[in-house]
């Protein structure tokens, strides 16, 4: 079964949190232990200062005495110094205890006067009460305590006391030792205070543990409903976009970057949304372009074959010039076209700068004297030579001044000039009135673009010179714009590296 993302997210935030709870558990409780166990090891120290001192006070009488009654002395040892511990800490039958193991004293203070020892006359008796249970020895210390020799040998108690870790004191007489008393460590908790405070401890952690893991379950939940909800949103955007749904758009409200992928879609979907209006607008106009000169065709055609024009030379050119006007927009397209796909194929060699911009100049400066303007050039002594495509630069500059050639008004001026800045020739081609207003120079050079009132069809060309003058420009790797001119006119900036083959530039 395949995992949904928010569970994928959800699981890695509570694994996350499981192992960091689990490990600051697992390090607070072996803490509280080890400090825990130090704590009953300095409590089993001070135990055993006062056994130590019960002992020593009864050492002179121990010499000699088998193990049973030295178990004796240290069961008083342990009734003296811990009233709370068992009647017999040591696990033996009371009943069974030696007489002589009782302390020793005088005769008279042992044994009961002579009165009280004669017999008194039966009588019926309430059974005596129960005596009371003795106390528990919740911290054994019975089962811990050894008596040792001088040597360390063992003298009583529980042998098997001496395999664990423990504390020893000396037993002292006039400062020389006599014996030892160990206390083994105690080898687990007891059911004690001390040990119902570690219980409650380690249960606290858990219980700890456990919310904080329930609790960081529930927020991973949020946070990746919270991230999955605006990922479903651009998916759900993208499949309506790839049904041509362009004008999708999705919430772009988060400054993470999520919010950045949301608002990356938009762009793209405003892109899109851009180029298919544009290609919308191409086939519209492809079709108007086209449709102009096949129309003059058919019309000329339809006059020759009725007869109402008759055959003659002037009506053949009219056909030829109608066809070389279809053919010069079918080549445009074509080329604006290509320059689209990918860069447009460039053969570059070394070329004299300043004289291909003479010749362009000499191309139109007949035409231009006809229709009353004047063209001047202002060159840099210091263009040199570039490694340009000769043809593809002389076809950008015939473009150029081929624009304000149609869109000048008489009597006007053009001028062409040219400076070399670094590793950059700037040309500019600027005219005189009319000019543009600043919200078509943006789109001056979109295809098929012909401002409404001074540059209309009117004045010829097919509204894409000044784009695929655009394409070879950045063939080159160079830049175009326009802007106004300081004569009244429009300014076709040109920015070309002197030496060509770079990347696409805008």
């Amino acid at each position: 079964m395949r995992l949904r993302l928010v569970h994928q997210l959800a699981l890695l935030m509570a694994l996350t949190v499981l192992l960091a709870v689990g490990a600051m558990a697992t390090l607070q409780v072996w803490n509280l232990r080890r400090g825990f166990s130090d704590y009953l090891r300095v409590q089993d120290g001070l135990v055993l200062d006062r056994l130590m001192v019960a002992a020593e006070a009864d050492l002179g009488r121990l010499d000699g005495l088998p193990p049973r009654e030295l178990r004796a002395f240290m069961h008083q040892w342990l009734e003296r110094t811990a009233p709370q511990q068992d009647a017999d800490p040591l696990g033996e039958d009371p009943a069974a205890r030696a007489p002589e193991a009782r302390p020793a004293g005088p005769p008279d203070a042992q044994a009961p006067p002579a009165q009280l020892r004669r017999p008194r006359p039966p009588q019926a008796l309430p059974p005596p009460p129960r005596p009371p249970r003795p106390p528990r020895d919740p911290a054994r210390l019975g089962q811990r305590l050894v008596l040792l020799d001088a040597q360390g040998q063992w003298l009583a108690g529980r042998p098997e006391a001496l395999q664990q870790a423990g504390q020893r004191r000396a037993l002292k007489r006039q400062g020389v030792t006599q014996a030892y008393l160990f206390l083994a460590d105690r080898s687990e908790v007891s059911d004690d205070i001390d040990g119902q405070f570690l219980r409650r401890q380690t249960l606290g952690i858990a219980a700890v543990a456990g919310l904080s893991l329930l609790v960081a379950l529930s927020l991973a939940l949020l946070l990746a409903r919270r991230w999955l909800r605006p990922l479903q949103q651009a998916q759900q955007a993208a499949r309506r976009m790839a049904l041509g749904e362009l004008a999708v758009r999705v919430p772009q409200d988060r400054a993470d970057e999520i919010g950045a992928l949301m608002r990356d879609l938009n762009a793209m979907a405003a892109s899109l949304q851009q180029t298919e209006t544009e290609r919308r607008r191409w086939i519209a106009q492809l079709s108007h372009e086209l449709r102009t000169p096949l129309a003059i065709l058919r019309g000329e055609l339809e006059a020759l074959a009725d007869g109402v024009r008759p055959w003659s030379a002037a009506a053949l050119a009219s056909l030829q010039d109608e066809v070389q006007r279809l053919h010069r927009l079918i080549e445009d397209f074509h080329l604006l076209a290509m320059s689209d796909l990918r860069r447009l194929p460039c053969q570059f060699e070394p070329v004299d700068v300043a004289a291909l911009l003479r010749q362009a100049g000499q191309r139109v400066e007949e035409r231009l004297r006809a229709k009353g303007l004047q063209l001047q050039l202002d060159l840099d002594d210091s263009l040199g030579t570039a490694r340009w495509d000769g043809e593809r630069i002389a076809q950008l500059l015939g473009n150029l001044l081929e624009n304000s050639l149609r869109y000048t008004d008489a009597p006007g001026r053009v001028l062409l000039r040219a400076r070399r800045r670094g590793e950059e020739v700037q040309i500019v081609v600027e005219d005189s009135a009319p000019g543009l207003p600043p919200q078509q120079l943006r789109q001056l050079f979109d295809p098929l673009f012909r401002a409404e009132a001074s540059r209309s069809r009117a004045s010829g060309g097919s509204g894409l010179g000044l784009s695929i003058a655009r394409a070879l420009a950045l063939s080159h790797g160079g830049r175009l714009h326009a802007e106004a001119s300081a004569l009244g006119g429009l300014a076709q900036c040109l920015s070309l590296p002197l030496v060509a083959g770079g990347g696409e530039r805008a």
